[in-house]
């Protein structure tokens, strides 16, 4: 008797920790989408663009380029491609996202093979997306996962700072605000600013679907999180 009272106060308290712990985590969540929220601002979008993605940013040299792109796993240069159908429809993309940023030619796109989504801005002047990234997503979802790699470039002091101080939460809220340049890319691209957050879910879902990770890094906000943001920010854009 005495063992089974222990058992179910165990239980009890086991439910009770989750039921706090899930509760922080909606805190938690609410709390990084209301300061990314203010620190982008609302507004006409072309108000907005002068504001969110006309700051000071390193531009690098056709040197310091080439060196980046030298610097890139062996592993991810081994599997570049070069030629193709795939390659052509996402240049024209990446171009058109990085003329919207004032941007031509400063970056480099960077296509490889490998079945696990994934892209990242590399160096700060290398976008490197696998084709299991890039060959899924509609053009407007691409072009949304390309101006957020972009939007990284506008954070990078803060970004230096967090990851040195390894906060974690402060990073998320980060995240979103490249989720916001995304969004507004869209906007001021004409496109359908609600591509950027279906392509996320796209992502995950063909994640899944292949059997690999879709473990959320602690300094990525969780789908969710990104979904609500992305609801709000839409609503604010005049």
């Amino acid at each position: 008797m005495f063992w089974r009272i222990i058992g179910r106060l165990s239980c009890i308290v086991a439910v009770s920790f989750s039921q706090a712990t899930a509760g922080a985590a909606r805190a938690h969540c609410e709390d990084e989408i209301e300061l990314a929220l203010a620190a982008i601002g609302s507004g006409p979008a072309e108000e907005m663009k002068s504001r969110l993605i006309s700051e000071r940013i390193t531009v690098f040299d056709d040197s310091l380029r080439a060196q980046a792109v030298a610097a890139l796993p062996a592993s991810l240069r081994r599997q570049r491609i070069t030629q193709g159908k795939l390659l052509g429809r996402v240049e024209a993309i990446f171009n058109h996202v990085l003329q919207l940023h004032g941007r031509s030619g400063k970056l480099v796109l960077f296509l490889y093979r490998n079945d696990l989504p994934s892209a990242m801005l590399w160096r700060g002047c290398v976008v490197a997306v696998s084709d299991g990234f890039a060959e899924p997503l509609y053009d407007d979802e691409l072009a949304g996962a390309f101006a957020h790699e972009l939007g990284h470039s506008y954070f990078e002091d803060e970004m230096a700072e967090w990851l040195r101080a390894q906060n974690a939460f402060a990073m998320r809220v980060i995240e979103l605000k490249c989720d916001g340049v995304a969004i507004l890319s869209l906007k001021l691209l004409g496109r359908n600013p609600a591509g950027y957050v279906r392509g996320l879910r796209r992502l995950q879902l063909i994640t899944k679907r292949k059997g690999l990770s879709d473990v959320v890094f602690q300094s990525h906000p969780t789908l969710v999180a990104r979904m609500k943001f992305s609801q709000r920010f839409i609503e604010s854009l005049k």
